[in-house]
This record gives structure tokens, C-alpha cells and sequence, in this order.
């Protein structure tokens, strides 16, 4: 009974600590996301918060660490080693065993001792010429480029994404704004016509079509507010935000038209900026240096090794200082096989990395063509959607007056609403996408740490 009681006391224990470790983790994530949102975010300010907290950077981080271990291991193993070693040890030998067969007869057994025997060694290694862990060490200085330039082209893929993000929420917020408008703006639309209709100009029809309306329009409202709200979301998972945590956005999209330039030059440019070439061009080198190391073990090995120190019965009797200097050659004669196997995998390696280099290539050449073609056609489409807005403005303007004046009914009014409306998520969206266009151009060209609004 005892027992059980101790047991229930535990569980209790550990219920509570556990409701303590939840109400303080909800506790923290809670101040947290209210101190996310007080701020109103630009687009840098987004860039930064996602540095701080995407859980990717942290790994690409411990990825260029790993690297940077393993350049030092590498390096260790061509620079002096020194150790120190001392012993005490208490003896006995058989004579016959150590090459005297015919023991004097001075010795009453070939089996002597037990006898005291200490050493103190310093000791030396220091390897004087191996070419197997130079390229290796060379290999390493090219993994730690290559893991250095992965995480920064890593960080350019997060400030693109970011961008995108922040456009898209940006741009569903200006549809929100303008669903909102185009509401009420068929709200007075709708209360014309009654005052038409009360006047004896308009007929319930014209009251129904536009009341008709008005119900419309408050669904996209709805709509557009929940692709808002869904915008929001995803923004906040790119940047590593917590969900429950509430957002302002600041910077707005705005239409800036960019110069197109030459895609030739533009070409060369991407190909020297963008960091997922850097990154493989690293790992080219990094591959080469293992295939050299690979051709380099049928080289001889030369290491020198020296030791320095006391010697005798113990450590205050018979001792006398003693050394010992030794260099030595390692040259492989047959190894079944094993280094033509070594060079085969590095080789294979080597080449599947070049070809993944020219792929890459090709990748940017294509990334730029389709990042200035969608740049040229946005802004072109921009231009269209403003001068699509100003004649759906003069339309409604015109329809609204002739509905006044009883010359028509208020089908043409609608018809002219609609006509606005559509105008309008066009200019938005056309906007949006000239915008994301910049965006994709920057990180095409490998220039989207440097992207503003």
C-alpha cells in the first residue's frame, strides 16, 4: 500500500511539473507573439526576423562548422605531434627467449629478475612528405567553401521566398482594400436606385439587380479576407514566426519600372554572382583534391620521429638521459586492388560533381531568360491594367450619370461596377506580379540580398 501511494505521489509529481512546463512554454510563445505584434514589419525587417529564426540557417550554420572541424583534422595530421609518456614497471626476461640459447653457467637459470626498469619519453612525430593527406587537406579547404557558399546561397533562397511572401500578402490586402471599396460603392449604387425608384425613373428591377450586386460584392469581401488571412499564414511560416502571432505589414507593393538589361551580359553576371555555382565550384575543387589524393597513394610516405629522456632503475637510481631519432619510408607494392578502387570512386565523384556544375549553368542561363522575359511582360501589362482602370472609371462615371438623368436603367451601372471592379484586381495584380517579377530578376542574378520594395 505503501508502495502505491509512493507511485500515485510520483505521478503527481510528474502531471504537474508537466502542466508547469506547458503553461510556461504557451506563457513565453504568447509574449512572444505580442512582441511580434506590436511591430509593424517592413520587408527588411521580415528578412532579418526570418535570420533569427528559421530553423534551416541554424543547420547550415552547424553544416559550415562541421566543415570547419573537419579542415582543422585534415590540417592536424600534416603538423608536428608531441607527447609525453613516462612508466614505472617492474620485470623479469628469459634469456633464451631473447636470442641466447647456451646461458654461462654465472647464471643459475636462463630466467632473470624480477628487476626495476623506469622511462620517461618526450616524443616527436612530424610527417615530412605525404601527398595523400596534403590534397586531403586541400579537399577539406574545399568543403568548407563549398558548405560557406551553400549557406549563403540557402540565404538568398529564404530573402526570396521572404519577398514573395511579403508581395503576396501585400497584394491581397490591397484586393481586400479594394473588394471593401467596390462594396460600397455598390452600396450607393443600390441606394440610387431606390431613390429612382421613388422618384418613378427606376423600376424594382433596377433595385433588385443592384441589391443583387451589393450581395456579391460582400462575398469576394469575405473571400479576398480569407486569402488575406491565408497570405498572412504562410508569410509567418517562412519566417519562422509562431502562427498564433499577429503581423502588420508596412512596406507597400508599388509599381517601379526597372531597366532590362542585355540577357548576354546579364548571363555573365549570374554566372559569377550566384552563389549555388560558387558553391559547386567549390565542390569541384574539393573533388579534385580527393582525386589527387587518390592517385597519390602509390607515392611513398616519409615521417620523422625522435624521443628524448630519462632512464633507469627508478626514477632517483641509475638514471641516465637517453634518445632516439628515426625517419622512415612507407612505399605501397601491392594492395590487392585497393587503389585503383580509390581512384575509380574519386573519379566518379569528381565527374558527377562537373556535371552537376554544367547543369547548374544551364539552370542560370535559364532563370535569367524567364526572369527578364516575365520582367518585360509585367511591365507591359501594368501599363495595360492602368489604362483598363481609367476607361472602367469614365464607363461608370457615364452609365451612373444616364441612370440619373432616366435616359437608361441600371443594368448599364452594373455592368459598369463589374467592369471597375475587374479593373481593379487587374491593376493589383499586374502590380504584384512586376514586383515578384523584380524579385525573381534579383535572384536570378544572384543580387536578392540587395532587393528593396
Amino acid at each position: 500500500m505503501k508502495r502505491f501511494s509512493s507511485v500515485k505521489r510520483f505521478s503527481q509529481l510528474v502531471l504537474a511539473f508537466s502542466l508547469i512546463s506547458s503553461v510556461s512554454a504557451f506563457l513565453s510563445s504568447s509574449a512572444y507573439a505580442e512582441d511580434i505584434a506590436m511591430q509593424s514589419l517592413t520587408l527588411k525587417e521580415a528578412i532579418d526576423l526570418a535570420r533569427q529564426h528559421n530553423l534551416q540557417l541554424g543547420l547550415s550554420m552547424e553544416r559550415i562548422q562541421m566543415a570547419r572541424a573537419a579542415l582543422e583534422l585534415s590540417r592536424s595530421a600534416l603538423g608536428p605531434h608531441v607527447a609525453l609518456t613516462a612508466s614505472q614497471a617492474n620485470l623479469s626476461t628469459n634469456l633464451r627467449a631473447q636470442g641466447f640459447p647456451n646461458i654461462p653457467q654465472i647464471f643459475p637459470s636462463p630466467v632473470q629478475g624480477p628487476f626495476n626498469s623506469f622511462d620517461t619519453r618526450l616524443s616527436l612525430t612530424q610527417t615530412v612528405f605525404n601527398p595523400v593527406r596534403s590534397h586531403l587537406a586541400r579537399s577539406s579547404e574545399g568543403q568548407l567553401a563549398f558548405a560557406q557558399h551553400q549557406e549563403s546561397a540557402f540565404l538568398d533562397q529564404i530573402i526570396a521566398a521572404i519577398s514573395l511572401a511579403y508581395i503576396e500578402a501585400q497584394q491581397k490586402s490591397a484586393r481586400l482594400e479594394a473588394a471593401q471599396a467596390n462594396k460600397h460603392l455598390s452600396e450607393e449604387l443600390a441606394e440610387l436606385a431606390r431613390d429612382q425608384q421613388k422618384a418613378g425613373i427606376a423600376t424594382g428591377v433596377d433595385v433588385a439587380r443592384s441589391e443583387t450586386r451589393v450581395a456579391q460584392d460582400q462575398y469576394l469581401v469575405s473571400q479576398v479576407k480569407s486569402q488575406h488571412s491565408e497570405a498572412l499564414i504562410r508569410l509567418k511560416r517562412v519566417m519562422g514566426l509562431p502562427s498564433q502571432s499577429t503581423i502588420q505589414l508596412s512596406s507597400p507593393i508599388e509599381f517601379r519600372p526597372l531597366p532590362v538589361p542585355d540577357i548576354s551580359g546579364a548571363i555573365v553576371r549570374a554566372c559569377s554572382q550566384r552563389e549555388e555555382l560558387k558553391a559547386l565550384q567549390s565542390q569541384v575543387i574539393a573533388a579534385q583534391e580527393a582525386l589527387n589524393a587518390a592517385d597519390s597513394e602509390a607515392l611513398p610516405e616519409v615521417g620523422l620521429q625522435a624521443a628524448i629522456g630519462p632512464s633507469g632503475v627508478n626514477a632517483g637510481q641509475s638514471v641516465y638521459t637517453t634518445k632516439s631519432i628515426a625517419i622512415g619510408m612507407s612505399i605501397p607494392l601491392f594492395t590487392s586492388g585497393e587503389l585503383n578502387a580509390h581512384h575509380s570512386k574519386a573519379k566518379s565523384e569528381f565527374n558527377s560533381i562537373r556535371l552537376q556544375e554544367e547543369d547548374a549553368q544551364r539552370q542560370v542561363e535559364e532563370d535569367v531568360a524567364l526572369a527578364l522575359l516575365s520582367l518585360r511582360t509585367s511591365e507591359e501589362q501594368v501599363a495595360a491594367a492602368k489604362k483598363s482602370l481609367e476607361l472602367a472609371e469614365r464607363l461608370l462615371d457615364l452609365s451612373r450619370d444616364r441612370f440619373k438623368a432616366g435616359v437608361t436603367d441600371n443594368l448599364e451601372v452594373v455592368d459598369a461596377l463589374t467592369a471597375l471592379a475587374t479593373a481593379r484586381s487587374r491593376l493589383i495584380d499586374a502590380t504584384a506580379e512586376h514586383t515578384a517579377a523584380r524579385v525573381n530578376a534579383a535572384a536570378a542574378m544572384g543580387e536578392v540580398s540587395h532587393f528593396e520594395l
